[in-house]
């Protein structure tokens, strides 16, 4: 069956809003050429803009057709902004609506500066403080958790009777082994999928280290983050045993690969919340491993917990304040990982006591 686009392609825009977006984002070829409003933002960012502005159009194209002859400018009103809310599927929280509607006004404020779009800006306040009202009511996780689920998935597929080059034996060690991951080094999405072997995963001694370059972060700031001694050894099993017999693994260095190839970001997003939400009961999706180390460590060790801001590559220390009430990257990652284990460690010796 095919998948009905939820957002209309830029190349099928009307005449007026792709001359309006190239006037806009448009980059000059040498030092003195005019460049647009948006040029400076990055290729990523202008992507998202893209995507919303694209979100928009689709519903005025199913909506109100005779609208998208209309000037960009007479399309947006309160009325059409409720309208557009409510066209979204129920899948999309209030979270993703009100970021949705801020790229929206950053679109309009680059394409028709002349006009005030900051009630838009107060809609997305509106609706992103009513989804963190609700988020109040979502179970608390936090790192240990997600890392023993990680560790129970990888021991579970390898001790069910089956072959490793089964695909089900695969999957499940392939997919414990991401979420163990995110639970030390809780990378961003994009970046989670972009990984390579001996480019950003790399020997370190004995075990493995994630090395990655600015140009592979959204903050444009290196990080270097060494793994535990038992995940490198996992990493080490899944790449001798795991990886090599996946059919969609020819041909490329992706860590994170499944049967038609390197996963994207939005598979390892589908995948973490299925796992997640089969074993916990309810769904975690990746941004919420990076709240989850916030809150194992505010609770572990609050005297240092400032170094969360380094593990979760935030520039300054005012961005981790504000979304998680929260020395350098290795340490950070290093210290993180070393609670976990303690954790795991006197876990098991409670266990053999009693």
């Amino acid at each position: 069956m095919t998948r009905t686009r939820q957002y209309l392609p830029y190349a099928e825009w009307p005449e007026e809003d792709r001359r309006l977006w190239y006037a806009a984002f448009k980059k000059g070829a040498g030092l003195f050429d005019d460049c647009g409003r948006g040029a400076s933002l990055s290729e990523r960012s202008q992507q998202q803009l893209q995507y919303a502005y694209g979100k928009f159009l689709k519903f005025v194209g199913v909506k109100h057709p005779d609208r998208l002859g209309c000037s960009p400018a007479a399309r947006v009103g309160g009325d059409m902004v409720e309208q557009f809310v409510k066209f979204q599927p129920a899948t999309c929280g209030d979270v993703t609506i009100s970021i949705y509607l801020y790229h929206l006004w950053l679109v309009l404020k680059y394409i028709y500066p002349a006009s005030d779009w900051s009630w838009l800006v107060t809609i997305s306040e509106r609706i992103a403080a009513r989804g963190k009202e609700k988020r109040k009511k979502y179970h608390l996780v936090t790192s240990e958790t997600l890392y023993a689920l990680g560790i129970a998935l990888m021991d579970g597929a390898l001790s069910n009777g089956k072959p490793v080059t089964a695909s089900s034996v695969q999957t499940a060690y392939r997919d414990g082994l991401i979420i163990a991951f995110l639970a030390l080094i809780p990378l961003r999405r994009r970046t989670l999928g972009l990984l390579q072997i001996g480019r950003h995963l790399v020997r370190s001694g004995a075990g493995w280290a994630v090395d990655i370059p600015a140009n592979d972060t959204k903050s444009k700031r290196p990080f270097e983050f060494p793994l535990s001694q038992d995940l490198s050894e996992r990493i080490d099993f899944y790449l001798k045993e795991i990886r090599p017999p996946i059919s969609g693994v020819a041909g490329n260095k992706h860590l994170w690969v499944s049967r038609c190839g390197p996963m994207s970001d939005s598979m390892i997003y589908k995948t973490v919340r299925r796992r997640t939400k089969k074993t916990l009961g309810f769904p975690v999706n990746l941004h919420r491993f990076r709240h989850a180390a916030a809150t194992f460590w505010s609770v572990r060790d609050p005297v240092n917990v400032r170094g969360v801001k380094d593990l979760l590559g935030h520039a300054t220390f005012a961005t981790t304040e504000q979304h998680y009430i929260m020395a350098q990257s290795r340490m950070a990652g290093r210290a993180l990982a070393r609670a976990i284990e303690d954790l795991e460690a006197a876990a098991a010796d409670d266990s053999a006591v009693g």
